[in-house]
């Protein structure tokens, strides 16, 4: 009779447990929906070594965060796997689209973009935007071949 009633207890807790757990997960979908995101675009050429790992941060950045993340890659030319590396993360369900390569000048002017942090990764000195890959012993993330 006790064990009886330690199990409708237990099963009893349970539902309790997953109800909590399935109402706050719909609340940060909903809060993640309609809350800010973040927008990253990336300049790249001959950046094959370096492309899927910073697309990769910034989704893990994101995830730590709790927004959305879109990622707009533009790509300035490259004569590498580039761009075949960015179309398999695509292709795999990450949040990236692709843009022809523009002048900053105009990518920063342009009304109808919508603003993103740039990270240009042709300029060798460029500092990553996000804190947690800012070490003191890095200087920077730059491929092999990148120019």
């Amino acid at each position: 009779m006790v064990a009886q009633l330690i199990w409708i207890a237990a099963i009893y807790v349970i539902a309790v447990l997953l109800v909590h757990i399935l109402h706050k997960g719909g609340q940060s979908r909903q809060r993640s929906q309609s809350g800010k995101r973040l927008h990253y675009i990336l300049i790249t050429r001959n950046h094959e070594y370096v492309v899927e790992w910073y697309i990769r941060a910034l989704t893990f950045h994101a995830l730590l965060s709790g927004k959305r993340l879109q990622v707009t890659l533009m790509d300035d030319g490259s004569s590498d796997a580039t761009m075949d590396v960015a179309l398999r993360l695509a292709l795999g369900g990450s949040a990236l689209e692709f843009a022809p390569a523009v002048p900053i000048g105009f990518l920063e002017s342009d009304p109808k973009l919508q603003p993103g942090i740039i990270v240009d990764l042709r300029e060798p000195g460029q500092a990553v935007p996000l804190p947690f890959l800012q070490m003191p012993w890095s200087k920077g993330c730059r491929s092999k071949r990148g120019e």
